[in-house]
């Protein structure tokens, strides 16, 4: 099953539970299907712009928790956790560093340099790997 129908299914099981969290999918899955419309042709969205989507709006939500912990609204930062670990549960388990090291160890070992090896990890790792973590690492490699 692809991520979009994954989404597309939990938002209507939380909808049917009337979840506070359904707003957040349904969100999601109407921001997704925007996109899906700017397509000259009808196709489905590949899995990365899903999983980027999904990020993007991990990240805004967790923006939005320090801002409400910030300004001492600990009820909207609650909120925003719950939505943030829902969101969690649809993307790919990330690399550790260790792997992100050994990654890039046997691709330095093959003569890559810092391009190479990051344009390696985003062809064949996409989505799985914090890009900053991966930068500072093969620097630290180089």
């Amino acid at each position: 099953m692809s991520l979009l129908k994954e989404i597309t299914a939990k938002s209507i099981e939380l909808r049917k539970a009337r979840s506070p969290l359904a707003s957040t999918l349904t969100t999601l899955k109407g921001e997704l299907e925007t996109k899906q419309k700017t397509f000259k042709t009808p196709r489905d969205l590949p899995e990365d712009e899903v999983i980027a989507s999904v990020k993007k709006t991990v990240k805004t939500l967790e923006e939005n928790i320090s801002l409400y912990n910030e300004r001492g609204m600990s009820a909207e930062a609650e909120a925003a956790k719950q939505e943030v670990a829902l969101l969690e549960t649809f993307l790919p388990v990330q690399m550790s560093d260790e792997e992100i090291r050994r990654f890039a160890e046997a691709k330095i070992a093959d003569g890559a340099n810092m391009g190479q090896v990051m344009g390696a990890l985003k062809a064949e790792k996409p989505g799985l790997y914090d890009g900053k973590v991966a930068s500072a690492l093969v620097r630290e490699l180089l």
